[in-house]
This record gives C-alpha cells, sequence and structure tokens, in this order.
C-alpha cells in the first residue's frame, strides 16, 4: 500500500479517511480522478460532525428493546435486550435463550410473542421474529473502528428497562469465533443482545454481557456478523438438532437418558464444547462426581484459555475433595486472569475450603471490585463472616442484596438465614414474612420457617413446616428430614426421629454429618449397640474431629464401657479442649472406674472452663466419694 497524508490506495480502491473510492485504470498506469480526489478531499476537510448522547438516545433507542424469558409454566425467567436489524426481526444472545419456553417482546402498547428463527451458537447471536414489531433498524457500520473510538452502549441493564452509557474502544480481540469487540461503556446483567454503537449512531456490535469463555470484560460480537447468522446455522444443523435434543432431555430431568446420549457424542465429536458440558450436566445431576471430573478436564485439554473451563474443573477438583489440585488450579488461574471477577471468585473459594479464610475474605473483595453484580461473591463474604461469627457483617451484606434484589427470593432467605445464624429466629421470621406472595408456598421458605418454629421453641409446628418443605420438593431434602429428627428428639419421639435421619442419610449418603446424628438418636433412643458401630466408623474415617471422638465416648459409656469410654473422651478433648459438658462426663467415668485423682484433675480444668458447672459437678460427682472415705 502506498500512500500521503491524505489518502492511502490499494490497486483497486483509494481510502481516504472512512470512506473508499473506486481507481480508474489506464493500461498498465493507475490514475486518480480528479474529481474523486476533490470530492474526497472536501470531505476530509468538512467530516460528519458527531452526535450528542441525547441525539443518539433518541434516534436509536427505539431500535433496542426488552426482551423477557419465560418457562414452561409461564413464570419469568429473566429481562434481556435484543436489538432491531429489520421490520420485525431482531438478534439477541442465544445463551439466555435456550432454557426459555416463550420468548416476548415488550413494547409501548403491550408485548410481541417472540420466536428463535436461526442460530449462530458458536458466535452466541441469534435472530427473531417478532410479528407486528415495526421498529426501525439500526444502520449497520460496515467496518472496524480504531481503538479509542467513542461509542455508547444501549441496553435493559439490569431490567430497569432502555438506558444508555459511554465509553471506548478498549481493542479488538481474537477469540475462537472470530475478532470481538472489547468496549469500556458500564453494562450490567441484562445488558446482553444490546446496541453498541458509535457517535454517528450506527451499529458497530451487539453486547454480549458476559462472554461464554468467562471473560468479565465487556465484549460485543461485530454487527458484520448479523448476516452471517443464517447461512452459517443452516451449516451447523444437524448439530443444533443434536444440541436441541441433549437440552430437550436436560429440561425434561431425563438425566440417564442425557447420559446416555453424551456418552456417545464426544466419540463422534470429541473437540465439541457442547458435548462435554452435557456431559458434566448429565453427570452432576446423577451425583457422578468422577464423570463430572473427568468431562471438565475434557473442555479444559479443548481450551485451556477458556474460564469457564477452568474453574468448573477447579470446583470439580473441590467436589472430590482434591482441594490442593483446586487450590493450584485457581492460583494459575488467577495470574493469567489477574482483571477477572470469576477467576477471583473461585480463588476465594477455594481458599476457603482450604481453611485459609482470611485470604479467601480479600479475594471475595476483590472479585466484588472488579464485578458489582458478582452475586456469589456477596455470598461468599456474608458466609465467611459468618463462620467468624461477625453476624453483623453477615447480615449487611444479605440486607444490601435484598435491597438490590428487592423483587426477587434468594437474598430474603439469605437473610433469614443470617439473622438464624446469629440468633435472631424472630427477624428471621418476620424477613420470611417479606417474601412476595408468589413464593410463600416455596420449599426453601418452608424449610426456613421449620429451622424457625424449631428455634422458638414451637417443634410440633416445626415438623409440619419441614413436611411441607418436602412436599414441595426441597432441593435438599436431606436437611428436612434432619430437621424433622430434631424436632421429634426435641419431644422425645425417638423411633420416629430415628425413622427420620435415616432418611437423611438415605437421601445424602456421603454427609457424615447425618450418620453423625442418626448415632445420637440411637443412643438417646436406647439403642446404642447399633450407635456404636457408627461412631466406631466415623472415628476411623475422621480421626481429626474432636466431636466423633466425643460421641464415640457418650456411646461407650452408656454401654457401661467405661476402660473405653475415657481414651476416647480424653482423645476429643485433646483436640479441643474447651468442651465443658464433656469434661463433665470424663469427670463421672474417672469416678465410675475408681481414678479419684484423675477425676479432680479433671474437675479443675473445668472449673477454668465453666464454673458453676464444676461446683455443681462437684456436689453431685466428687464430694459423694470424699464423704465415703
Amino acid at each position: 500500500m502506498t500512500g500521503d497524508p491524505l489518502y492511502t490506495y490499494t490497486n483497486d480502491l483509494v481510502i481516504i479517511g472512512r470512506r473508499q473510492w473506486p481507481l480508474t485504470s489506464k493500461g498498465n498506469k493507475l490514475h486518480l480522478s480528479r474529481t474523486i480526489i476533490s470530492l474526497a478531499c472536501l470531505c476530509l476537510a468538512n467530516p460528519a460532525k458527531a452526535l450528542a448522547p441525547t441525539q443518539i438516545f433518541s434516534q436509536a433507542s427505539p431500535s433496542v428493546v426488552v426482551l423477557e424469558t419465560f418457562d414452561e409454566k409461564n413464570q419469568r425467567l429473566g429481562s434481556h435486550t435484543a436489538t432491531v436489524i429489520e421490520p420485525e426481526r431482531l438478534v439477541a444472545t442465544c445463551d439466555v435463550l435456550e432454557t426459555a419456553a416463550t420468548l416476548r417482546v415488550a413494547t409501548t402498547t403491550g408485548s410481541v410473542i417472540s420466536r428463535v428463527t436461526a442460530r449462530d451458537r458458536e458466535r452466541n447471536l441469534c435472530l427473531i421474529s417478532a410479528p407486528g414489531l415495526t421498529a426501525v433498524p439500526i444502520p449497520k457500520l460496515t467496518q472496524i473502528l480504531p481503538v479509542g473510538s467513542r461509542v455508547f452502549a444501549m441496553s435493559n441493564a439490569l431490567g430497569l428497562g432502555i438506558g444508555i452509557s459511554e465509553g471506548v474502544i478498549s481493542g479488538i480481540r481474537n477469540f475462537s469465533p472470530g475478532a470481538y469487540v472489547q468496549f469500556s461503556a458500564p453494562i450490567s446483567p441484562g445488558s446482553e443482545g444490546g446496541a453498541l454503537v458509535d457517535d454517528g449512531g450506527q451499529l458497530v456490535g451487539i453486547i454480549d454481557y458476559r462472554r461464554r469463555d468467562g471473560q468479565n470484560v465487556n465484549f460485543a460480537s461485530m454487527a458484520q456478523w448479523i448476516s452471517e447468522i443464517e447461512p452459517r446455522a443452516l451449516a451447523s444443523e444437524a448439530r443444533l438438532k443434536r444440541f436441541d435434543r441433549a437440552m430437550a432431555l436436560s429440561k425434561q430431568q431425563q438425566w440417564n437418558d442425557l447420559q446416555a446420549m453424551a456418552a456417545t457424542w464426544p466419540s463422534e465429536e470429541p473437540e465439541a464444547k457442547d458435548a462435554w458440558r452435557f456431559v458434566v450436566a448429565a453427570a452432576r445431576e446423577r451425583g457422578d462426581t468422577e464423570a463430572e471430573l473427568q468431562g471438565w478436564k475434557a473442555l479444559y485439554r479443548i481450551d485451556s484459555s477458556s474460564i469457564e473451563a477452568g474453574t468448573g474443573l477447579g470446583r470439580a477438583f473441590m467436589a472430590s475433595g482434591k482441594t490442593r489440585e483446586a487450590l493450584d488450579l485457581a492460583r494459575q488461574l488467577q495470574t493469567t486472569h489477574q482483571q477477572d471477577a470469576m477467576c477471583w471468585l473461585f480463588l476465594a473459594q477455594a481458599q476457603q475450603v482450604s481453611g485459609q479464610t482470611r485470604d479467601a475474605e480479600q479475594s471475595y473483595r476483590r472479585a466484588v471490585e472488579l464485578d458489582p453484580w458478582l452475586i456469589d461473591a456477596y455470598r461468599g463474604t456474608a458466609v465467611l463472616a459468618q463462620m467468624r461469627g461477625d453476624s453483623q457483617t453477615a447480615i449487611a451484606v444479605w440486607k444490601r442484596l435484598s435491597g438490590l434484589f428487592s423483587n426477587q427470593l434468594w437474598p430474603r432467605t439469605g437473610l433469614a438465614g443470617a439473622y438464624l445464624a446469629a440468633g435472631k429466629p424472630a427477624l428471621a421470621w418476620s424477613t420470611l414474612g417479606q417474601v412476595a406472595d408468589s413464593d410463600t408456598d416455596n420449599a426453601l421458605v418452608w424449610y426456613l420457617r421449620g429451622v424457625t418454629l424449631f428455634r422458638i421453641g414451637c417443634p410440633e409446628q416445626a415438623i409440619q413446616a419441614y413436611r411441607k418443605s418436602l412436599d414441595h420438593k426441597l432441593a435438599n431434602a436431606d436437611w428436612a428430614w434432619a430437621g424433622i429428627a430434631s424436632a421429634l428428639s426435641e419431644i422425645h419421639r425417638f423411633p420416629e426421629a430415628i425413622d427420620a435421619i435415616r432418611s437423611a442419610v438415605q437421601a445424602a449418603p456421603a454427609n457424615d454429618e447425618w450418620r453423625y446424628q442418626l448415632a445420637i438418636n440411637l443412643k438417646d433412643g436406647g439403642r446404642a449397640n447399633e450407635a456404636l458401630a457408627i461412631t466406631a466408623d466415623l472415628v476411623e474415617k475422621k480421626p481429626e474431629e474432636a466431636k466423633n471422638w466425643r460421641q464415640h465416648g457418650f456411646v461407650l459409656a452408656e454401654l457401661e464401657r467405661t476402660a473405653e469410654a475415657i481414651p476416647a473422651m480424653e482423645k476429643s478433648l485433646q483436640i479441643e479442649s474447651r468442651q465443658a459438658k464433656l469434661w463433665a462426663a470424663l469427670i463421672e467415668s474417672y469416678q465410675i472406674a475408681g481414678r479419684r485423682d484423675d477425676a479432680k484433675r479433671a474437675y479443675e480444668q473445668l472449673r477454668s472452663i465453666d464454673g458453676a458447672m464444676a461446683e455443681s459437678l462437684y456436689r453431685e460427682a466428687i464430694l459423694p466419694y470424699e464423704e465415703r472415705l
């Protein structure tokens, strides 16, 4: 290419500013038309004036619409954005549509039922037909703007309606589907499918709030890609049919059938990410942690730059108990993606399960700084606060989320849980009373009502609430069964309590807490011989946990095997010394075994922990023996 300060030219074109002009040829010598040069230079001398943001919004906003998704029961799933490309035709991002049964485009006069007509899943672009929608499309830009160019994002951010934000093009980034526009104009959830326009009001690209590889910075797909959606969809028709079949099985919760289908798909398309994603989904729902782990390993092998695959693999490591591998991977991802909130979130979670709570809290905070709408980071912060006994911080976090998402259920249940953890059941009850009418019969709400009723001393009503949560298909049925067992135990209905906690064990056999609770109920219900096999297994499986040794000692004492009970109690106190009730039980066991000096030493230990209990026990368990002497 040759050029001067005003223009450049190739064999066919002269390029002046953003415009292209044809060259004329005479023999082998290229000539520029004087007329064309004059006109082009006049255009350079008088460039088109950039529009003001108010003008851009007035001109383009009618072509950016609210797109709502609904499930099979006509419950709203989300509020997103779509951009008009022709009368009655829109473009949106595919990922927000995949679980929807119905699409509706909101208009000033109502809503228009819409449907997807073509999908380019690789580029995450879908064409939508909206009969009766007459909005004028935004003119598409035909070339890529230079980095630093002024741009505006128009979208339905946070479901608040169509708005506008300003920024610049930060770069052109290459991913496997092609080159994407990275931009700095602020966007939020709900912005996906919105329009990115230049300062002349032309369409630069379609906003993709969070790229499917997990990137957290702002991207838009090229406007030029819109015309390629239909031919690319036609070329991938067979793959889309397979995807639709797998998605249908997923919606119907036919996990065994999905697993069978997903098992053969990778053999035919080993590098297909969708195939392995369904492998992961089927394995997760079937509780097959090893198959899920292998699926994530395959996804990470196909694309190690994908944050989705990296964090998914890391969480699979954690689910499999491989915390060291998870933490190593989290650190690696954070190093290579220092500005990505999802990587900081995963690092925080890996640090939390590894016991590095201070580091985890800092990582959660960094994740929120990078993405103020990353809800799991707020949740993690609240959980850590509750773990260290900082109920004030936990409640403050959940209150903030409840204010931000006042029309959603999960912040209310989170706040109720924080109040329960803080020992404030009355406030938890009040919070649960504020849920929307449509959520009053929610399974989790009934479960939390059960917990609250139990805490305020109403075990019979608590049992009814727990059973309601089971009737409404509580996701973690074991929680409700364990709650029922606790309430039944409280009113000494031990046979029923044992049956309930056995149901919890059956619902979640890998959860040793329920086996621990079963041992307690068996002991208290006069069946200590059955409890012994459980406690013996728990101390062998997790010898580092004080409570397992404590309960093993209690069961042995109940069976009058004092000589064996004493070492178990002593082991528990070596791990966790400030267990007042266990010191009391140990004193009694020492006295039964005739170890008077050991009983007195244990009494002195108890005095340093709980003086009132020590004095009471002295009168009951030590003084009578001294009087006999």
